[in-house]
């Protein structure tokens, strides 16, 4: 597999069976382009590897509210801060399992670490030297989730 040019679509691949899994949501990409800015929550991760990267999953309160509230069973509006925020860190930890399985014969091949949130409105993330970006926004149902990936 040729996977420098198959990247993108591993992680997309990854991420909308992880959702769908999880919440029975249905997603469809929207977006491959990559851009620089980030929704209010931020899940992360470090990819420790061959080849290092970051990997972070961006969305807006209220979707992952939705995201949340179909993961666990209650009602959105009893969606509390703390379970948004463990969402977001399950599907990062969860996404980067299964890219993670596919990617496992590759020079991509990496670690689980620590999956971490960040939040707050205009947030931008600087890296001195990137490679490679892969990037993509999914929607369906209501709702809207991005992704990025940077070596």
């Amino acid at each position: 597999m040729d996977t420098l040019n198959k990247l993108g679509d591993i992680y997309i691949e990854a991420l909308t069976e992880v959702i769908s899994k999880v919440s029975g949501t249905s997603l469809q990409v929207s977006c491959r382009q990559p851009d620089s800015s980030f929704d209010e929550i931020i899940g992360a991760m470090y990819l420790y590897g061959k080849k290092n990267g970051l990997l972070f999953l961006t969305a807006n309160e209220s979707d992952v509210k939705i995201l949340c509230s179909k993961m666990i069973g209650v009602p959105v509006a009893d969606v509390t801060s703390e379970e948004i925020d463990d969402t977001m860190c399950e599907l990062v930890n969860m996404m980067a399992g299964s890219a993670k399985l596919r990617l496992s014969e590759s020079d991509y091949m990496f670690s689980l670490l620590q999956p971490f949130v960040i939040k707050g409105k205009d947030v931008s993330i600087v890296t001195k030297s990137i490679t490679q970006v892969e990037a993509g926004t999914l929607t369906g149902e209501g709702i809207s989730v991005r992704f990025k990936v940077i070596y």
